[in-house]
């Protein structure tokens, strides 16, 4: 009779849990068409993966190709050029070294709230004469300043046009990218960013409206669970705990996307700081991890202070590290070893994950942090498809930012494996009984 309650509470449950990832699969499917399909009008003409990029290489790329024994015709070099600015699909505009605007095509002019009669004057205006922007003006110094092109994203607020009579002006999202010319002038794209966090912001919104779908049936699954464990053979009920971790390890990713959700309209969740052994929960996230560590036979290695005691959320932090530590086993080879390496500078905890895995693609790395953001398979060293749901980082993300940290990416020189840096303001030193420890659970 008790094996029969087990068979009945599983059945409810994977029945349950298959009706909502069933339901979130496809919804999900029908939303990234709609997002593809409404991406594709943000550029209209050639698709530009990096506005950085297509900014520093356009001009060499006709250069290329117009260049005779090592010279272009100036005036086929000045039509060419007039052309691909006209015709590029973001906005562009020039000064010169008095900081007078030279060059503004449409969509700059458009995107600005410049009309043509300011911008074809024959005695050129200032820049900050026609757009009101001082974080434009300080990109153009920085760029003469230093010598090289530079980035930022920021509202641009168009200035009232009557200040007679005030009409309030929608700000816009920018991003400017500038390139240093020559004889002291400045380039710079712009990019209307409008659209683009629009799709963003309905993509978050709809995400979040997903886990507060799940909540029920995975309370409902968690009450079914618990109220058969003490019905059945102890010889059974192991089955009954990982059906009930399972259930905790859901709901967890669903309390992380409600979070997200509420940082993203500004409400940021209440932190329970308490003191923290960092080297003994390192440990503990690991043991969480063994099983599936075991099969691969990769074992870990942690690096620093046996007594390193910090005042952090001891929950939020133990999820960052079990969500690093498992992407960290999930893809290293067998056999590996993955290091935690902690150190403190200058009041600040530094902590490292280091692994022998494939690493990250260049040009995925400013990406890495991204919510559903996940590499090409093909674009690995092994060719496999890394799986997940491309929320484990962009959680890691929100948990450092919620301690005031910072978190970046990229590939370890010696391992070629993921390197994540993570730094963490620290208050709570504990100087005694300080000791290096070796390899913790090594197999």
């Amino acid at each position: 009779m008790e094996l029969l309650w087990l068979l009945v509470g599983i059945g409810i449950g994977a029945i349950a849990t298959s009706a909502c990832w069933i339901s979130w699969h496809y919804a999900k499917k029908r939303r990234n068409r709609k997002f593809r399909k409404r991406a594709q009008h943000v550029f209209r003409a050639k698709s530009i993966h990096s506005l950085k990029s297509w900014a520093q290489n356009i001009q060499q790329n006709y250069r290329d190709q117009f260049e005779v024994n090592g010279k272009i015709d100036p005036v086929v070099e000045r039509q060419l050029w007039e052309k691909i600015v006209e015709s590029s699909p973001i906005g562009y505009i020039q000064v010169d070294r008095d900081n007078r605007l030279v060059v503004c095509n449409q969509q700059a002019a458009t995107m600005m709230g410049i009309s043509n009669r300011q911008h074809g004057l024959v005695r050129k205006p200032f820049l900050l004469q026609l757009i009101r922007s001082y974080e434009l003006d300080y990109l153009v110094e920085q760029t003469r300043i230093h010598r090289a092109g530079s980035q930022v994203d920021w509202v641009f607020h168009p200035a009232i046009p009557d200040p007679a009579d005030p009409v309030p002006q929608i700000g816009r999202p920018i991003r400017a990218h500038s390139i240093d010319l020559d004889n002291g002038q400045i380039g710079i794209f712009l990019e209307d960013r409008q659209e683009a966090i629009a799709i963003a912001q309905q993509r978050d919104r709809w995400t979040s409206d997903v886990a507060h779908e799940l909540k029920t049936p995975l309370t409902s699954i968690r009450l079914v669970a618990e109220t058969i464990e003490p019905r059945v053979d102890p010889s059974a009920r192991i089955w009954v705990e990982r059906l009930l971790s399972e259930v905790d390890r859901i709901t967890n990713l669903v309390k992380d996307l409600l979070d997200l959700g509420q940082m993203d309209v500004g409400i940021e969740p209440i932190l329970r700081l308490r003191e923290v052994n960092l080297a003994d929960l390192v440990r503990s996230v690991w043991i969480t991890l063994e099983p599936i560590a075991n099969r691969k036979q990769v074992s870990l290695k942690y690096i620093g202070d046996e007594q390193l005691i910090m005042w952090v959320d001891e929950s939020r932090i133990y999820r960052l590290l079990l969500n690093l530590l498992e992407n960290s086993i999930k893809h290293s080879p067998a056999l590996q070893c993955i290091t935690i390496k902690t150190s403190v500078i200058n009041s600040s905890l530094h902590l490292e994950t280091i692994d022998s895995g494939d690493g990250f693609p260049e040009e995925s790395l400013p990406y890495i942090f991204d919510r559903f953001y996940r590499i090409d398979p093909s674009r690995t060293r092994s060719g496999l498809d890394r799986g997940g749901s491309g929320l484990g980082l962009a959680i890691a993300y929100q948990i450092v930012q919620l301690h005031k940290g910072s978190i970046s990416a990229k590939n370890h020189p010696e391992t070629g494996g993921a390197w994540i840096t993570i730094a963490l303001p620290y208050q709570n030193p504990v100087v005694e009984n300080r000791q290096v420890s070796e390899p913790i659970h090594q197999l």
